[in-house]
């Protein structure tokens, strides 16, 4: 049994995607494992799955749960646009000060471990 490309096995997620009716999903490592016929999925070879995936339009990310999230790139079309200027405008004044700089990106380090809240984005 011979090796799938990256690009074939991406071929084969963007189909997988489309059939499932969703805008987004999630996609187990044993399914990549399956539709790439590997048992191993090496860092780089899932860099090239992503890179021929966004070629298509559609968003892969590695979830911390394991696997991955699909979604199409589309779905970002009419997103709500956001500034630094709107809405950091306290956090760039600190990058300008050495102590507040460094305070400031502590303070994100330990936001990174909170929940986010992913309510609605509308």
């Amino acid at each position: 049994m011979s090796y799938r490309t990256a690009e074939e096995t991406a071929l084969l997620m963007y189909r997988l995607l489309l059939n499932s009716g969703l805008k987004r999903a999630r996609v187990s490592d044993t399914t990549v494992r399956k539709l790439s016929r590997r048992s191993l999925l090496r860092t780089t070879f899932l860099g090239e799955i992503k890179s021929y995936l966004e070629d298509m339009g559609v968003l892969m990310i590695e979830l911390h749960r394991g696997g991955f999230g699909l979604m199409f790139a589309s779905l970002l079309e009419g997103a709500t646009a956001i500034s630094a200027k709107k809405f950091m405008a306290e956090e760039m004044a600190k990058l300008k000060n050495g102590k507040q700089r460094e305070d400031l990106f502590n303070d994100i380090r330990a936001q990174l471990d909170e929940p986010v809240d992913e309510g609605d984005d509308s």
